[in-house]
C-alpha cells in the first residue's frame, strides 16, 4: 500500500502514526501538487491528502476513512467494538479533525492581503479553535495516556495549531491539555512523524 502524505498535514500525520502503531507495510509517498487540481490530480478527485492506494490504482480518502481502514488491518485495533466507546472515540477523532480544519481555514483567511481579509470569517475560525482547545482541556483527563483512535487526531491537530496558529498559545490557555500532550512527545511514533520546522 502507498500512503500519499506530508507530515505537516495533521490529517496525513494521524494516518502515518496509525500505520506505525500497527506495524503495517505502508510506503509513504510525497504527493505531487498541481496549482489548479491540488494533490494527486486524477487519483483523488478532491485533490487532498492523505490518499491511500489500497489496491492497484484504487484510492481511499478522506482521512477518517483511511484511519479506520488502517486500524481494521490490525489484530489489536484501537477503535473499540463496544458501541459507547466506539462512538466516543470517533467523536474525539472528529473533534481533533475539527480543530485541524479550523486552524487550516484560519490560516487560509489570514494569508490573504489585508485588504481582502474577511474579518468575521477570521473570527469564526479563531473562535472554533479556542472552543476546541477549551473543550479538550476539560476532557483531557479522560483521553488516556496511550494512543487511541480518538487521540491520534487530537495530537496531530494540536501540533498543527502550534505551527499555524501560534498566537493562540494553546499550551498556556489549556494547561491540563498541555500536560496530557507532553506525555506523547518522546514517543517514537510521535517523533518519527513530526515534520514541523525547528523540531
Amino acid at each position: 500500500m502507498k500512503l500519499f502524505c506530508l507530515s505537516i498535514s495533521p490529517f496525513a500525520r494521524k494516518a502515518m502514526i496509525l500505520s506505525r502503531l500497527h506495524g503495517l507495510d505502508v510506503e509513504e509517498v510525497e504527493p505531487k501538487k498541481d496549482s489548479k487540481k491540488g494533490y494527486l490530480a486524477g487519483d483523488n478527485p478532491l485533490g487532498k491528502i492523505p490518499a491511500l492506494e489500497w489496491q492497484k490504482g484504487q484510492f481511499l480518502f478522506d482521512s477518517p476513512v483511511i484511519c479506520e481502514y488502517l486500524d481494521s488491518l490490525s489484530d489489536t485495533p484501537l477503535l473499540p467494538r463496544d458501541n459507547h466507546l466506539h462512538f466516543l472515540n470517533k467523536w474525539q477523532h472528529a473533534l481533533g479533525d475539527g480543530l485541524g480544519d479550523a486552524v487550516y481555514n484560519y490560516k487560509q483567511e489570514t494569508v490573504r492581503p489585508e485588504a481582502l481579509h474577511w474579518n468575521s470569517m477570521i473570527l469564526r475560525h479563531e473562535t472554533a479553535i479556542l472552543q476546541s482547545i477549551e473543550t479538550l482541556d476539560k476532557i483531557s483527563q479522560w483521553l488516556g495516556d496511550s494512543w487511541t483512535f480518538g487521540n491520534v487526531a487530537i495530537i496531530a491537530s494540536l501540533d498543527y495549531a502550534s505551527w499555524r496558529a501560534a498566537h493562540i498559545n494553546w499550551h498556556e490557555r489549556a494547561p491540563n491539555l498541555a500536560q496530557w500532550h507532553a506525555k506523547f512527545v518522546n514517543d517514537p511514533h510521535y517523533k518519527a512523524t513530526y515534520g514541523y520546522p525547528d523540531a
